[in-house]
């Protein structure tokens, strides 16, 4: 792949991705909870082997993997990993995008357990909702999850079970029963919670941010230190070993 040229495209009048610096709080759901209280992650810190809990029953495939992944690794709403990790890497992406699948499944998994696990790096996920009504559809539910803790948990069974662009693939049924698979989440909270004040928040803010960063597809990717200025990441191909040189440098 050459750059991003296997992207979707997204954000249509947009003038092409542009090298930008954007802020290190770039976090999309706000973390103060509903209460106004800093809400605390729903899940605890590890720093060892992945939890060893028994694998949930998989109502859709993938879901014992899936579990495996993240078991034991601290979820805030939207972000991955130990809050105190030096760097941090944004992603913006669509449910719906082939290429952010390909990511999920081909690279995320080595950088979770080389990056995130070790709390060198931690994640965000930043949704966009572009490619058709199935993406905000998918998107909603995944918000909704992120409440729950639960987001990338949700996020990743989604992509495992990706359909065509546009087909219908995103149904009441296979949101719930993701959700039913994920040990410790709600599916009836969730497909509550995806109509919310929060989860609409959060869209709002997701595309506003994706329109200040000059991100025009997906998946996009930004990393830097915690708290300092994030810079694109420049990946010509969408496997671990694309994004190693960067979060090599940075965690050093």
């Amino acid at each position: 792949m050459q750059g991003l040229l296997r992207s979707r495209r997204a954000l249509v009048g947009a003038v092409g991705i542009v090298a930008v610096a954007i802020a290190g709080a770039l976090i999309l759901i706000s973390a103060l909870g509903s209460d106004g209280k800093q809400a605390a992650p729903t899940t605890p810190v590890s720093t060892g082997a992945a939890a060893t809990a028994p694998a949930p029953p998989a109502w859709v495939p993938g879901a014992a993997a899936t579990q495996k992944l993240f078991g034991g690794i601290p979820q805030t709403l939207n972000v991955l990993g130990d809050p105190k990790a030096p760097v941090t890497m944004v992603e913006f992406a669509d449910l719906q995008c082939p290429f952010c699948g390909e990511y999920a499944i081909d690279a995320l998994p080595a950088i979770v357990e080389e990056y995130v696990r070790p709390g060198k790096v931690k994640l965000v996920f930043t949704g966009l909702a572009f490619i058709g009504p199935d993406s905000e559809t998918a998107l909603r539910a995944t918000y909704a999850a992120g409440l729950q803790g639960k987001l990338w948990n949700y996020l990743d069974l989604l992509y495992r079970n990706q359909g065509p662009e546009n087909s219908g693939w995103v149904t009441d049924g296979l949101l719930r029963t993701v959700g039913e698979s994920i040990p410790g989440l709600d599916a009836d909270a969730l497909m509550a919670g995806r109509s919310s004040a929060e989860v609409d928040d959060a869209i709002a803010l997701s595309t506003q941010q994706a329109r200040t960063a000059r991100v025009d597809s997906t998946p996009t990717f930004f990393a830097g230190k915690t708290g300092g200025a994030l810079e694109q990441v420049a990946v010509s191909s969408l496997t671990a070993d694309a994004f190693r040189p960067t979060l090599d440098a940075l965690t050093k």
